[in-house]
C-alpha cells in the first residue's frame, strides 16, 4: 500500500474538506497532520503546512483532478489530470 500526498493544506479545515470531497468521490483519503499539539503552532513554523492528504497511488490521477476542479470551480472531465499540484513523497 503505497500513499502518496495529493494535497498540502494549510490549515486543518481545508485538509479535512479536501479529505471529505475525495471520500464522497469515492476515493479513499488520510489526513496527516505535521502538527505537535504540545507545542502549539512550533511544527507551522518550521513547515509551511499544516499537514497533508494522502490516498492510494492508483487514485493520485484523479485525486487531483477532483481536487483541481474543487479549487478552481472548474469541471474537470473525466482522464484529464493535472500535474500541477504537487505530488509528494511515497509514505508507507
Amino acid at each position: 500500500m503505497a500513499l502518496k500526498q495529493v494535497y498540502q493544506a494549510e490549515n486543518e479545515l481545508m485538509a479535512n474538506t479536501i479529505k471529505d470531497l475525495l471520500e464522497q468521490s469515492g476515493i479513499p483519503a488520510l489526513v496527516h497532520s505535521f502538527q505537535i499539539p504540545a507545542y502549539d503552532g512550533v511544527a507551522q513554523v518550521m513547515r509551511p503546512a499544516w499537514g497533508e492528504v494522502l490516498v492510494e497511488e492508483e487514485d493520485l490521477a484523479r485525486a487531483k483532478e477532483i481536487i483541481n476542479g474543487f479549487i478552481t470551480g472548474e469541471t474537470v472531465q473525466d482522464g484529464e489530470a493535472d500535474s500541477s499540484i504537487t505530488e509528494g513523497d511515497e509514505r508507507s
